[in-house]
């Protein structure tokens, strides 16, 4: 029993002085083992990683259905000079979207949220313009293609847009792990719409194919669905 007006021990106030608590804090974080890898590390092995999954998931794609390295660029090569523009526009697109849900910043709170938000919104329909408006594949000289059947519902783009989009959602999110504290939310989204745009852009260095459906069913659906997919399952995960 307390007597009244005194205060319960239930919520007495720490009378410890500050420079006990803040040596006492101090310590803690000493006998704290630190990760193997700053997160700058674990973040620059990672976009490192995707570039490399990514370049070995559409050579040996190519190889086994095209017998070539990059049936969708030798296409094109021959049939749209168009292409190389195309090209450093979809590479440019997925390092600013990379680079934004990557970012840790000198704070360590990362990209703030309108960026997250520009880049989780706008990839997608960027991506759709640059290879709808003016296919570069439309027009392929046949000579180049192989006996391979492209489908018109883009089912083979499909399974290797999961493949690299899986790939480097995992690379991301793990890198990121515990790394940025706020916003997860929509860096799980921005990390999902990386994902999406590494997928993106290695079909269409892989692919030949200039069908419509074919593009937005193998190509640019998957951007959408890696977006909610990293809005769904990584928030979590960034905090555990």
């Amino acid at each position: 029993m307390t007597k009244p007006g005194m205060p319960s021990a239930r919520f007495a106030f720490d009378e410890r002085p500050p420079d006990l608590l803040f040596a006492l804090i101090q310590g803690d974080v000493r006998n704290t083992a630190a990760p193997r890898a700053g997160a700058q590390w674990r973040i620059a092995i990672a976009v490192s990683l995707a570039a490399v999954m990514a370049g070995a998931v559409v050579v040996l794609a190519s190889q086994l259905v095209y017998h070539r390295y990059a049936s969708g660029l030798e296409v094109a090569v021959h049939s749209a000079p168009y292409l190389l523009q195309v090209l450093l526009l979809l590479v440019a697109l997925t390092c600013v979207v990379t680079l934004i849900a990557m970012w840790r910043g000198r704070n360590g709170l990362g990209s703030g949220a309108r960026s997250l938000y520009l880049a989780s919104a706008l990839v997608a329909p960027l991506y759709a313009a640059l290879v709808l408006v003016s296919p570069v594949h439309l027009h392929a000289d046949e000579e180049v293609l192989s006996d391979a059947t492209i489908s018109r519902w883009g089912l083979r783009c499909l399974l290797i847009s999961a493949i690299v989009g899986l790939l480097v959602l995992t690379t991301f999110t793990v890198a990121l792990r515990r790394s940025i504290p706020t916003a997860n939310g929509l860096r799980g989204a921005a990390i999902g719409t990386a994902a999406g745009a590494w997928a993106g852009l290695s079909v269409f260095i892989f692919c030949p194919s200039g069908d419509l459906l074919h593009i937005l069913i193998g190509h640019i659906l998957p951007i959408v669905a890696f977006t909610l997919l990293g809005v769904v399952s990584i928030p979590r995960i960034l905090r555990v």
